[in-house]
């Protein structure tokens, strides 16, 4: 991004070098404040201690009285992909030079005037965490 972490995160090249009365700019808004410096230190532990066949922080899965279960998800867009070029034992699969493909979504549930309704972020979360709750 060739911008400071805090600059990124809240859309202004100059976050925390503006008056703070006035939000005139002041110095060079190019130097890192301790903002940017704790930003990138915690990523980059963040980083450094994430296991990568898990995702799960080092520090969490390999802690004292942690055990880790493998839960099975199931990914619709690589299922389907998988039926599809699948094929037989008479008739295998033969991908197009160059094929790839996309996902196309479609929902089951529609509003009372027949139009597609998608979940929305929030009803995934409200889902998982009274799920996490049962």
């Amino acid at each position: 991004m060739q911008k400071r972490p805090t600059a990124a995160i809240m859309g202004d090249d100059w976050y925390g070098h503006r008056d703070p009365l006035t939000f005139e700019k002041t110095g060079d808004k190019e130097e890192f404040t301790s903002w940017d410096w704790s930003l990138l230190n915690a990523f980059q532990t963040i980083e450094d201690y994430t296991d990568s066949q898990s995702g799960l922080p080092i520090w969490e899965m390999e802690g004292d009285g942690v055990e880790v279960d493998a839960i099975r998800k199931v990914n619709k867009f690589k299922a389907s992909i998988d039926n599809k070029t699948k094929g037989t034992e008479r008739h295998p699969y033969k991908p197009k030079p160059g094929e790839y493909f996309i996902p196309e979504m479609f929902s089951r549930n529609t509003d009372g005037e027949g139009n597609e309704v998608f979940p929305t972020y929030r009803e995934w979360v409200i889902k998982s965490v009274t799920k996490d709750t049962d």
